[in-house]
């Protein structure tokens, strides 16, 4: 049984449909002139400079976003409210990267980790301190920012998260 007759059987039945309109033209993204405008991560930019966090908040959730968003991926609404956060937060997933060492060719094991910040409701991309073992890391772990020490405003600015006591009784080994 060829094709056609199957989709005939099955009752599809394939339109042929005019071509309408054509355009010629050229859509290489490099032809065209995108503009962004930033002014709306001023506040997020310039707390960052002072070592501070700002998450930006919908007005029609109340879903934080950090980094700020300019609009909200849930309700499609433009977030308006700027909320102060903690420098402390959670794994919320991560994976291990096989990086070799330029210097020595040695590779390297290093987990990157979705970072998600105290009171935020997204996560995002960060490094863990280079000195922590792949195998030490858990989603759920507790994390504490751990700042640069040139600060330019910018996300940059946050090097990576140091590891911080967990104080959950689950973690705690059992004693016998």
């Amino acid at each position: 049984m060829s094709k056609r007759t199957l989709r005939k059987s099955m009752g599809y039945i394939k339109k042929e449909y005019p071509r309408t309109r054509t355009i010629p033209a050229s859509w290489y993204l490099s032809s065209y002139k995108f503009k962004f405008n930033i002014t709306h991560m001023k506040p997020f930019l310039d707390k960052l400079k002072q070592k501070k966090l700002v998450g930006l908040q919908c007005s029609s959730c109340n879903r934080i976003y950090f980094p700020p968003r300019q609009i909200c991926g849930k309700c499609l609404v433009k977030p308006d409210r700027w909320i102060d956060l903690r420098e402390t937060g959670r794994v919320a997933s991560f994976t291990v990267t096989y990086l070799k060492d330029p210097e020595t060719g040695e590779v390297l094991e290093r987990p990157i980790v979705c970072a998600q910040l105290d009171g935020a409701d997204t996560s995002y991309p960060a490094q863990l301190d280079p000195d922590i073992e792949f195998k030490d890391t858990y989603i759920g772990m507790p994390i504490k920012v751990h700042w640069a020490e040139n600060i330019k405003g910018g996300l940059m600015d946050i090097e990576y998260y140091d590891s911080i006591e967990d104080s959950a009784k689950d973690l705690q080994p059992k004693e016998e």
